[in-house]
């Protein structure tokens, strides 16, 4: 089990002959999805969302992503040395290129892409025997690269087809489950292929003299700068690329409840409201959203909330009993300053900085590494308020008083319709529903994103 889980985490990308592809999020009872007749109505409530969260929160559009789905902020505490596999997943998986962005955690990890960026910076050297055999060797490499890759890209459609995109449990995790042993033995005896041509071309590149290219993959591979899984599914526990994180999440409840931790904060918008222009983002737009904004839990199933979706009178408001933004760091394992040397080459030959002529690109939207995660957006006990059109009040009455939830975006209010347990209120006087979170849990509402070498 441990080579297997290992095996995804080492693995340096060079898809030559397969594009990486974004893995869609499937129907189930726990995420009601939207179908192509009412995405555009869907996507306009997370736009609302997003501009609501950088007027009201002050966040920066040229660093921040808003995420989905639902993301709880509850890793366990490890011991010195060790990281739980939920926050590895969410830490190293490099984020989607669009503002509002879907979190997969079998997504392509960043430390995954950085690997794959030096295999494909070009070596320096004289002697052409040399310049033939690192040919040949990344030739070897590549091959068995593809062969890892589609095997990897099954077993993510198997595990996002299992856990509907909830990324629960998160991926490596799921490996370890029983519906996931068998991908995890498949992906163990390609990664020892792609290990083994690995380290004959890292030797071949040794007898190399590109500047800082040694060096870094010297780093790349020293398992100093690593961590180690630490899970009750995993049977051992494996050496993964180890990034920080700027607190713990019991640490920063304790904070909050002490009131000495993050800040309190509010949001609102209206469905009449002019649409956030996304051109203004980092990501320069963003890619239709994979689940429904307004969502309530009936009978255990999600489903939509056509009564808020159309309801031009509607306006909502979120507020915070805390929130803050948690840096996230790679370790030593990373080399940023190599990367920011080798901005424009030399790459070996198909690929160009921003995929000139035709070329694979390096960098930007369609490149191998292009988003860095630098930190998270969380949040403690949101409350909310919806006011609406008193046609659209009587008509979702009916649901609220038995529902066991709602979703406003990536909010997750679990408790009942107005009843004395949860607090939950229905205001016929003023067409408002309104409630409190009553999870004693933080929530990941997104990321801060930092561009690797921008065009």
């Amino acid at each position: 089990m441990s080579n297997a889980i290992d095996s995804i985490l080492h693995l340096e990308w060079d898809a030559l002959d397969i594009p990486n592809t974004d893995h869609p999020l499937a129907t189930t009872r726990r995420y009601a999805v939207p179908t192509p007749q009412n995405a555009e109505e869907n996507d306009k409530a997370w736009n609302h969302l997003y501009g609501a969260m950088i007027a009201g929160l002050g966040l920066k559009p040229d660093s921040f992503q808003l995420n989905y789905p639902f993301l709880t902020w509850d890793w366990p505490i490890t011991n010195v040395g060790y990281t739980s596999a939920a926050q590895y997943d969410f830490c190293a998986t490099a984020p989607q290129f669009s503002a509002t962005g879907a979190y997969v955690s079998s997504g392509v990890k960043f430390n995954d892409a950085y690997g794959q960026v030096l295999n494909v910076v070009a070596a320096d050297t004289s002697d052409p025997t040399l310049e033939q055999k690192i040919s040949q060797a990344r030739n070897v490499l590549n091959i068995a690269t593809n062969d890892y890759k589609i095997t990897y890209d099954q077993a993510s459609r198997a595990y996002v087809q299992e856990t509907g995109g909830t990324n629960d449990p998160p991926f490596l995790k799921w490996l370890g489950s029983f519906s996931g042993k068998s991908w995890a033995v498949q992906l163990d005896a390609a990664d020892k292929t792609v290990q083994a041509k690995q380290r004959v071309l890292n030797q071949l590149l040794s007898e190399t003299s590109t500047p800082g290219l040694n060096d870094a993959i010297a780093r790349y591979g020293t398992k100093d700068y690593y961590t180690l899984l630490q899970d009750p599914s995993l049977s051992s526990f494996p050496a993964v690329p180890g990034y920080s994180l700027g607190m713990d999440a019991t640490t920063w409840l304790q904070k909050v409840q002490a009131g000495t931790g993050g800040s309190s904060g509010q949001i609102g918008f209206s469905n009449s409201q002019a649409e956030y222009d996304y051109s203004k983002t980092w990501a320069k737009g963003s890619a239709s959203v994979g689940n429904f904004f307004w969502s309530v839990n009936v009978g255990g199933s999600w489903e939509r909330i056509d009564e808020f979706s159309t309801d031009n009178s509607l306006e909502v408001s979120v507020n915070f009993e805390a929130w803050d933004t948690i840096s996230i760091g790679a370790g030593l394992w990373y080399n940023g300053a190599f990367v920011n040397s080798v901005s424009e080459g030399p790459f070996i030959r198909g690929y160009s900085a921003y995929g000139a002529g035709g070329s694979k690109a390096v960098w930007g939207p369609n490149g191998i590494m292009n988003v860095q995660k630098v930190g998270m957006v969380v949040c403690y006990k949101p409350s909310f308020s919806i006011k609406v059109s008193s046609s659209a009040f009587s008509s979702f009455s009916r649901k609220w008083e038995v529902s066991a939830g709602v979703r406003i975006g990536p909010f997750d209010f679990t408790g009942g319709g107005g009843s004395s347990s949860s607090g939950w209120t229905a205001d016929s006087a003023t067409n408002t529903f309104s409630g409190t979170s009553t999870a004693e849990t933080a929530l990941i509402l997104g990321t801060t994103i930092a561009l690797v070498n921008p065009e």
